[in-house]
């Protein structure tokens, strides 16, 4: 015989923490976010753009723990709106405030603007996250005084909210509707540029098209070393993105994000831009002045020869050519030029995955997705470690560069064939290493 249970009493339920405890607690956590905003202009942390300070881990540790703090408060008794105001009051004293942003493209023609914020300028995702703290501080404070159905009725529109932004970015590519078009610039934008759902999810299928890495050439001397045109060069290869240098965390953002700064540089003048016909006829001379050294592919000259536009050319190859000389700085030696190469990395297809070629007799090797042939460097300059342009009429400059394959014989069937048979030298010409004057580093090629 089952003998029911009586209900718990209400009495032997844990009542929730005092208003005065919760309060305190949340206090406490704002003073310390906001000793993290006091210090910050107390210690001249630089209030434009990225650099970063000296003290820059303190005022993060204080905000991190006066933020925690403040969520607490609000954890600690959620139907009361003063724990929600202390979390955000702790969100947007990390998030600060300044100078409103510039309009539209004029970001990259005007001096960055004074902001002034208790997390670090140089942690400026983080300084985000707070902002959108203090955000859900005030809608959960507000919630608070509301109405049950009134909170039902706010919650379905968020929703509804958050589905219409996610539509209009789906349809916003041209030929783009009336309404998605003026939806997505003036409603939903924000949002979904924060939560990065602004892509239209269109280019992936059914051909996602190419990905682009970074080929980076650093050249060394010594300080106050002349050059010698006939010594060996002291250089550096580095390769952005790659899985085995920078795939560092269990979900790989450091290699995703990586992956979509390269993507940055890839932006060309659209397709009505016609070039004057004497910049074309300067341009295709002076390759062909570079014939001898590196070979064309005989493709068009429109395919050859891949102009970025005045973005990239002006601000973002500068901009990563400053900063990749900061990081592969190396003491004791003068970083002379940055040469850098974006190259799309093509994508097998089908037939030449499964080793099957179109048309022959029967079928082949398949093709290894590294294969040396399916890199299309494009020469995008030599940089100063300033990030100048050293000679804009360079021969080559925004140029294929192409990767060759040499009348070897048959494809090799493995990696160990591949390797015992002379690698990459034997199978392919690499102009990339000629062109650089630096041998690059072709151990990660399999074909």
């Amino acid at each position: 015989m089952t003998v029911p249970l009586n209900p718990p009493s209400a009495d032997l339920e844990e009542p929730p923490p005092p208003t005065g405890r919760v309060l305190t607690v949340g206090l406490v956590g704002v003073g310390l976010v906001l000793t993290a905003f006091v210090f910050g202009l107390a210690t001249g942390a630089p209030r434009r753009g990225f650099d970063t300070h000296p003290w820059d881990g303190v005022r993060m540790l204080l905000s991190a723990v006066g933020l925690f703090l403040a969520g607490c408060a609000a954890s600690m008794r959620p139907g009361w709106f003063g724990g929600w105001l202390c979390g955000a009051a702790a969100g947007l004293l990390g998030y600060g405030l300044g100078a409103p942003p510039p309009y539209g493209t004029a970001w990259y023609s005007v001096p960055p603007r004074d902001w002034f914020a208790a997390v670090p300028n140089s942690w400026d995702s983080v300084q985000l996250f707070f902002g959108v703290a203090g955000a859900v501080g005030l809608v959960g404070a507000v919630l608070t005084r509301l109405p049950k159905r009134a909170a039902y009725v706010l919650a379905l529109s968020w929703t509804a909210y958050h589905f219409a932004g996610i539509l209009s970015a789906v349809t916003n590519p041209p030929p783009t509707p009336w309404l998605s078009d003026v939806y997505w610039k003036s409603v939903a934008k924000p949002y979904l540029q924060f939560a990065y759902m602004n892509n239209a999810y269109q280019f992936y299928s059914p051909d996602p098209g190419p990905a682009c890495e970074l080929w980076v050439c650093f050249e060394y001397r010594r300080p106050g070393a002349e050059d010698d045109l006939d010594a060996p060069k002291d250089c550096e290869w580095a390769i952005i993105p790659r899985r085995r240098t920078h795939y560092q965390d269990p979900l790989g953002l450091t290699y995703y994000r990586r992956l979509s700064l390269t993507e940055n540089v890839a932006q060309y003048h659209p397709p009505g831009y016609v070039p004057l016909a004497t910049e074309q006829q300067q341009a295709l001379a002076r390759r062909q002045r570079e014939e001898q050294l590196v070979p064309r592919m005989g493709w068009s000259n429109e395919v050859e020869r891949r102009v970025p536009n005045d973005l990239v050319t002006r601000h973002i190859l500068p901009s990563f050519a400053r900063h990749l000389a900061a990081e592969h700085a190396q003491p004791g030696k003068e970083l002379k030029s940055i040469k850098v190469y974006r190259t799309l990395h093509m994508i097998t297809t089908l037939p030449q995955f499964r080793g099957y070629q179109v048309g022959s007799a029967g079928p082949t090797n398949p093709t290894s997705p590294y294969n040396p042939g399916l890199y299309l460097p494009y020469f995008q300059g030599e940089f100063t470690p300033d990030g100048k342009l050293v000679d804009s009429t360079e021969a080559l400059l925004y140029w294929l560069v192409p990767i060759f394959p040499t009348p070897a014989g048959p494809a090799p069937l493995d990696r160990d064939e591949y390797r015992k048979n002379g690698g990459f030298a034997r199978y392919f010409t690499d102009n990339v290493s000629k062109h650089a004057g630096c041998q690059m580093p072709t151990e990660e090629f399999f074909p």
